[in-house]
């Protein structure tokens, strides 16, 4: 599973960002993304359900590393309280420019994963899966959605992944349906 982190902060003013501690922090979520990670928590902790049935509880879970290039930590921030929640480590040993160890990894290890990561480079990510229905992955994760999970799944290791898009569904505003 493939999540953009939470809302971030406004370019010039508010929102603004946060850290956990309640401290202004530009490189962290906005008040509306803490709670996106909050509910997301909620929301992949209990696997599947009637609304989302392509959710499962993460065994695993990735997040872009923040360097000196790029100082976000708001992929960290988004998974934080499902990782406490799960009593899961966040590994966040790789930047966003490492997708084929990315990949590699999650494909050498079976169990489910969520991986939150920078979202112009999640496309870059998912091109080294094999995908048996492609053509359905946008080109580009849309600039303005935070309520995405992108989904792949598969029935065994000897099959190919099938690729599906699933609206969170969790804040207001969020969208529904593709």
């Amino acid at each position: 599973m493939f999540i953009r982190h939470g809302e971030k902060p406004g370019e010039n003013g508010p929102p603004h960002g946060i850290n956990h501690n309640g401290e202004h922090d530009s490189h962290s979520l906005s008040v509306r993304g803490w709670t996106r990670a909050g509910a997301l928590a909620g929301l992949l902790a209990r696997g599947p359900s009637v609304l989302h049935p392509n959710i499962v509880a993460p065994e695993r879970i990735y997040a872009t590393k923040s360097t000196h290039e790029y100082m976000s930590k708001r992929e960290v921030d988004t998974v934080t309280p499902l990782a406490h929640r799960l009593s899961l480590h966040i590994d966040d040993s790789l930047n966003h420019d490492h997708v084929e160890e990315l990949a590699q990894s999650i494909i050498d290890g079976p169990q489910p994963t969520l991986v939150a990561w920078h979202h112009g480079s999640m496309t870059d990510v998912l091109a080294k899966f094999p995908i048996s229905n492609v053509g359905d992955i946008p080109k580009h994760w849309p600039e303005d959605r935070f309520d995405l999970i992108w989904v792949l799944s598969r029935k065994s290791e000897d099959d190919d992944y099938q690729f599906t898009s699933v609206n969170q569904g969790l804040l207001e505003g969020d969208l529904l349906s593709s």
